[in-house]
């Protein structure tokens, strides 16, 4: 079975010396008891463009292609070396379907940011020796994948336990909690909303009946982009002890202010858990992308562990400290049994 260690050795020898690998946070908790099947591998938001279009966002574009290929290629040589142990993920707004400009229709965009896209796109779909072949989860920047019979993208996964006893883990792009937490008011009938839709087993929406269309001009409220970077704390690799398992950067979720930015939807997240497992499903970990920020956040639910990974993105720019320059984000999260972590892959420096 991959570990821990495993994947890091990998990350560095893609990575070598001054490109980095840099720990950002990571949690071990074996209370969790989450599913130990294989390890995962989780890469938010790209926002990918045509290369046209790209240019009409000079403040806010998708400028990781090199890193992006060169932890695929990797992650790929990984998965083909450790058959049936290792999962990678695709955490939604893999594309930028919204901002596009051409007006040809969804599939058509698609298939023009695919054509300057190519070598990433080919490495998250094909199979080994070639490719990862992601599980890609739509976001509401590229909802319509959702609707795409050949993406085959899902809104949402949950990863259910062998263990009854054991913890579930529910997978998503997290553009939900926004709407969640925008509207504190209606925080419960959201999650319940969300739950029902799910128990129903339809393709539509909160169980209404809508077109992809509709649904577009809902998912897609977002907040504006900003260019700022998000402030973490470094967490040097070469500090950690071999078996060290003590949290590191991770933030409490149930003390100090709920409305802490570094707690962003970590309240509607625990919400929609509490409803899921009022069906069947006892969700421990809940991992998104949709905020671009990379963090661990704990709290519990009925005497259990409850974490929500945020698992970061590929887009704007990152400090690794207060102190620190600004670099390109490239965060990934790492589940492999009880221990989560994340990584900042990469430190090439904004110019």
């Amino acid at each position: 079975m991959l570990n821990h260690q495993d994947i890091l050795e990998k990350l560095r020898s893609a990575f070598p010396g001054g490109k980095g690998v840099t720990l950002v946070a990571r949690y071990a908790d074996d209370a969790l008891k989450l599913p130990t099947r294989r390890a995962h591998i989780f890469i938010g938001d790209c926002h990918m463009l045509n290369n046209e279009d790209t240019q009409a966002y000079p403040k806010y574009q998708f400028l990781q292609s090199e890193d992006l290929q060169t932890l695929l290629k990797a992650l790929t040589e990984l998965k083909a070396d450790s058959p049936g142990q290792l999962r990678v993920w695709h955490l939604g707004d893999l594309f930028d379907i919204w901002r596009a400009r051409g007006g040809i229709g969804p599939s058509a965009e698609v298939d023009r940011i695919t054509r300057d896209r190519h070598e990433i796109i080919d490495y998250l779909r094909e199979g080994p020796p070639g490719g990862v072949r992601a599980r890609i989860i739509a976001g509401n920047h590229d909802y319509d994948l959702y609707g795409l019979g050949e993406w085959r993208a899902d809104r949402y996964r949950i990863i259910d336990n062998d263990d009854s006893d054991g913890g579930d883990v529910f997978i998503l792009h997290g553009d939900v909690f926004s709407w969640i937490e925008k509207l504190p008011d209606e925080l419960q009938a959201k999650a319940v909303r969300f739950a029902k839709w799910h128990a129903a087993g339809t393709k539509d929406l909160f169980n209404e009946k809508k077109t992809i269309e509709e649904i577009n001009s809902e998912l897609n409220i977002d907040e504006p982009f900003s260019s700022e970077p998000i402030s973490l704390q470094q967490a040097e690799l070469d500090e950690l002890a071999p078996g060290q398992l003590d949290p590191i950067n991770v933030i409490d979720g149930d003390s100090g202010n709920p409305d802490a930015d570094n707690k962003k939807n970590f309240a509607g997240a625990k919400a929609l858990a509490e409803k899921m497992r009022e069906r069947g499903h006892n969700i421990r970990l809940m991992i998104t992308g949709h905020a671009h920020w990379a963090r661990l956040v704990k709290g519990s639910i009925a005497d259990s562990p409850f974490v929500l990974m945020d698992c970061g993105a590929w887009i704007g720019y990152v400090r690794l400290g207060d102190n620190e320059e600004r670099i390109h984000s490239g965060q990934i999260g790492v589940m492999v049994g009880n221990e989560l972590r994340l990584y900042q892959i990469g430190a090439r420096k904004v110019s």
